[in-house]
């Protein structure tokens, strides 16, 4: 058994690339960048407003100004300001030549016909120069990055219509054990609906890959192997629930060696999660999950997820933790192992533990915003303490 960090570091150093393609920048959204994006233009591409209001002279404040014209956003402005002058502007628009000042239409009064005065009484300049935000050549996307919406915007105001994506990780989902069956099936005294394989199947979408569900493999050595072959040769990174502890029928392990895989690690110092196991070869990772369906989620968010981003390209934000300050204690009786304990929220943003009975316990999912891991040796948590919450 080794301990979580080592377990994770094994995980990250097994990563290959799954490769790059060119898509439309529209249809980018939830990729992994590979190459960085570089403004065309300045932003702003030229001085504008940022209020509606009057361009003028800063030196002209205070004074009786005539209206030279009208400048509205994407207009060329025809006139210059002179002393004495103003434009009457809106927001966005271009800035006329000789204005150095915006006052907004609600710091003004009409002073006659074609007249307009400041009448506030702290002025600011509103004004967005051109080349503020980014000069033309600059990067404004780093390789490694995923893309969200936000990064769309930019890459549509950089003018970067076609860029290189990492391709999606391929990720074939099996399930072992006699005892499931599929959900619409009505179960009998000895059977469990199998909730893993959809559960992973929408953790993989949520990560940015593409998941094929094989089925579930009998507890015989035939059809395990058939399964597991049959998703190795489809699939940069196949995931396994059950079948990986050291009963009777938990078969995985001799079935991966006999498709000449490697086993790292056997087992991890974590909970939920103990029984996880790793094996790699021929361009290939396996991971052996336990059944429970808690444990399959947590052990996917916090060690497969990351795999897979790095897998297509990321080079940041792999483990996305973040501190905040626990609401109540938090106690636990056996310490030997690093726990991922569900929490949620309260309205002060303070981390609640939830009710948890075990690995079993998927209900305890269903109001969690966050998995916060507890550190191996440490049974007791003070409430107002800084705890590490990785958000689900």
């Amino acid at each position: 058994m080794i301990k979580f960090d080592a377990a994770y570091n094994m995980v990250m150093d097994s990563a290959f690339s799954t490769g790059a393609e060119e898509v439309h920048f529209t249809e980018s959204a939830g990729r992994i960048l590979i190459n960085s994006v570089k403004s065309d233009i300045d932003m702003p591409p030229f001085d504008r407003s940022k209020v509606d209001g009057y361009a003028c002279r800063q030196a002209d404040i205070g004074k009786t100004l005539l209206v030279v014209e009208i400048v509205a956003a994407g207009m060329q402005p025809q006139k210059n300001i002179e002393p004495g002058m103003c434009s009457r502007i809106m927001t966005g628009a271009a800035l006329p030549s000789g204005a150095d000042f915006v006052f907004m239409f609600e710091e003004s009064e009409p002073a006659g016909e074609n007249m307009v005065r400041y009448c506030g009484k702290s002025p600011r300049c509103n004004i967005s120069y051109r080349a503020e935000d980014v000069i033309s050549g600059e990067v404004v996307l780093k390789t490694g990055c995923i893309i969200r919406p936000q990064e769309i915007a930019i890459m549509a105001m950089a003018g970067c219509t076609k860029i290189l994506v990492g391709k999606k990780a391929r990720v074939g989902i099996v399930s072992t054990g006699n005892e499931l069956i599929e959900p619409d099936k009505k179960p009998s005294a000895t059977q469990i609906r199998n909730s893993n394989a959809w559960q992973l199947l929408a953790q993989v979408e949520r990560a940015g890959g593409i998941g094929k569900y094989y089925g579930i493999a009998a507890d015989n050595k035939e059809s395990t192997s058939k399964f597991i072959e049959t998703a190795l040769s489809e699939n940069d990174i196949v995931v396994i629930t059950g079948g990986v502890s050291a009963g009777d029928f938990d078969l995985v392990p001799g079935v991966l060696g006999d498709q000449g895989l490697k086993m790292l690690f056997d087992s991890v110092a974590v909970q939920p999660g103990k029984p996880m196991k790793l094996f790699t070869g021929n361009r290939k990772i396996v991971f052996g999950l336990p059944g429970n369906p808690v444990a399959a989620f947590v052990q996917f968010e916090v060690i497969v997820r990351p795999l897979i981003a790095k897998m297509m390209g990321a080079t940041f934000a792999l483990s996305n933790s973040i501190n905040l300050v626990l609401g109540t204690d938090y106690s636990r009786k056996i310490a030997d192992r690093m726990a991922w304990i569900p929490v949620s929220l309260n309205k002060l943003g303070e981390v609640i533990p939830l009710e948890y009975h075990g690995s079993g316990h998927i209900a305890s999912l269903h109001e969690a915003t966050g998995l916060m891991s507890v550190p191996q040796g440490q049974s007791w948590i003070q409430k107002g303490e800084t705890v590490s919450v990785r958000p689900v």
